[in-house]
């Protein structure tokens, strides 16, 4: 028998049977840490698709495909898509997707940004979380990537991009944070294994942002970044003192420091800059977090009946999706509704109001000593 049926249709006697799913629509696998690259790259061996994203789970893979990178040369080696595709691995990356960029002309210059631009487009039609562009001078991977990220936010995609901050000094690395909820920049640079040159090298900043990235894709969103570990970064190019390290912070930018390995000193957003109510990582990955999971589990609902049954199981689905949320600590409570007057039937909408309550992670520990 039909799993629907119209009752002024019967004619013939039997029994009909209508099956309502709606009551098992709940949410699937949702990736929080899966990170997007574009960089040049070219391989003497096979040649690279330009027009493919590639999906990488390990560095000896993507070495395969993309070539090796040539030597650091204090920043002046190009291939480097390779090198931050090495430091992603080295911190934990495990699903790295990745648009490789040839260069251009007889003198095998850089590609230009729109080259940068159009590849980035094309990346974010993956499942991508975090957006990298280590290659780029630091204003000019913001520049890129800001349309990028808001675009994408305004298309129902959430994303964040990581950029390291290629200046040496306070001032100049603060001046280059600009206050946005979606974007990290880190600073200082690291210290690394050129195996191209078979010595050690400083990478600048900007190959600090593969290294955050690395850190960050381990994590769950609720579990923030400060005074976590680098795995893969075992020495700073640079060290900052303490009043330096306040600057820093309070002007937005993510700092590591060599304590105990290599650290990151607090998990901020540039938002920290403007003090606004994004400033801890944690709180952005939370929350996209939660937009993920209530539009997978309400676009099944698209379509169906205005109902007022329809609507209790749109919430329940939505329900048992904040409940995993609470029950994984990323949410300390929620408040939720789903409602419908007749005129939101007549236009087709469904109305869900929620209150959401994500959890904070403790940055400073106040000890109060009393001597008897």
């Amino acid at each position: 028998m039909a799993e629907t049926f119209n009752v002024a249709e019967f004619v013939i006697p039997g029994t009909y049977i209508r099956v309502r799913a709606e009551g098992l629509i709940s949410a699937g696998g949702i990736s929080t840490g899966n990170i997007g690259i574009v960089g040049t790259a070219r391989n003497t061996t096979t040649p690279i698709d330009y027009n493919t994203t590639f999906s990488f789970s390990d560095y000896a893979t993507a070495q395969a495909v993309l070539g090796a990178y040539d030597a650091y040369a204090d920043g002046a080696g190009k291939l480097n898509l390779v090198r931050a595709l090495e430091v992603l691995f080295n911190n934990g990356a495990r699903t790295v997707y990745a648009r490789a960029l040839d260069l251009v002309g007889a003198n095998d210059d850089p590609p230009d940004q729109a080259a940068y631009t159009a590849a980035f487009n094309e990346l974010v039609k993956d499942d991508v979380n975090i957006l990298i562009a280590p290659e780029l001078a630091t204003a000019t991977a913001l520049t890129v990537l800001g349309p990028i990220i808001e675009n994408a936010e305004n298309n129902s995609k959430d994303l964040m991009a990581v950029a390291g901050s290629d200046a040496a000094t306070v001032a100049a690395i603060t001046a280059q944070v600009s206050a946005n909820d979606r974007f990290i920049v880190c600073a200082p640079g690291v210290h690394a294994f050129d195996s191209a040159a078979k010595a050690e090298v400083d990478l600048n900043g900007r190959y600090t942002a593969a290294a955050v990235a690395g850190l960050l894709s381990t994590l769950s969103p609720q579990s923030s970044p400060t005074n976590k570990q680098l795995a893969g970064v075992t020495k700073l190019a640079q060290r900052f003192s303490y009043s330096d390290l306040k600057d820093l912070i309070n002007g937005g930018v993510l700092v590591l420091e060599e304590r105990l390995g290599v650290r990151v000193v607090r998990g901020v957003t540039t938002e920290m800059a403007s003090n606004g109510p994004f400033k801890q990582v944690t709180t952005r990955r939370i929350v996209d977090f939660g937009k993920a999971g209530i539009r997978q589990v309400s676009n099944p609902f698209i379509g169906r009946l205005n109902n007022q049954r329809v609507r209790k199981a749109l919430q329940g689905a939505i329900d048992g999706f904040l409940t995993t949320m609470v029950q994984d600590e990323a949410l300390t409570e929620y408040a939720l509704e789903v409602t419908a007057t007749r005129d939101d039937e007549i236009a087709g909408r469904a109305i869900v109001n929620a209150i959401l309550k994500p959890t904070f992670s403790i940055d400073f520990i106040a000890v109060t000593l009393t001597l008897q």
